[in-house]
């Protein structure tokens, strides 16, 4: 990251954001991978952004946001090359997902980016739709299908039926 700027809070949160990214059962299999990945593309990413004094520190950190996100793609296509097809498919079902965190690694990566852009790193959709460069109606779905994948692998079949207190919010599928 630019050293003119304070950065840690933006480089922890990054780091967080690509340790959830990258750790799935495709590409990387333990923790120590997932760590070492990450700062790989940490340091890309901080050669490639430079310091400008009239941007707004929230815009820095989308930048930063898309950048790994940018390098991990360009990572992931790599390793797709070696296994053809690995990239939008889901990983085997055949463990039961246990936490929250096992779910969002089951997740296919264009969902799991997007989720955690907006849920994890706190952006808007608007910001998170710059980030992954798509349109907005696509993150409006990404999420949708993300958050219904994640309410179904904890055991509940109707997403309603995991938040009775709602009871008067109509489900959209």
């Amino acid at each position: 990251m630019p050293p003119s700027r304070d950065w840690s809070d933006d480089v922890g949160a990054l780091r967080r954001f690509g340790l959830a990214v990258v750790r799935d059962d495709r590409f990387v299999f333990d923790d120590v991978a997932a760590a070492a990945l990450v700062d790989k593309l940490l340091r890309q990413a901080s050669l490639t952004l430079i310091d400008d004094p009239n941007e707004t520190r929230r815009a820095a950190r989308l930048r930063a946001f898309a950048q790994f996100v940018r390098l991990y793609r360009r990572h992931a296509r790599r390793m797709v090359a070696e296994d053809e097809g690995a990239w939008n498919e889901a990983p085997p079902s055949g463990r039961p997902c246990g936490s929250t965190a096992a779910a969002v690694r089951g997740l296919p990566v264009e969902l799991r980016e997007t989720l955690l852009l907006v849920v994890l790193a706190g952006f808007t959709h608007c910001e998170a739709a710059a980030a992954l460069d798509v349109p907005l109606a696509a993150v409006v779905e990404r999420l949708a299908r993300a958050r219904c994948r994640i309410g179904q692998s904890g055991g509940a079949r109707d997403p309603a039926a995991a938040w009775p207190q709602t009871a008067h919010l109509r489900v959209v599928k």
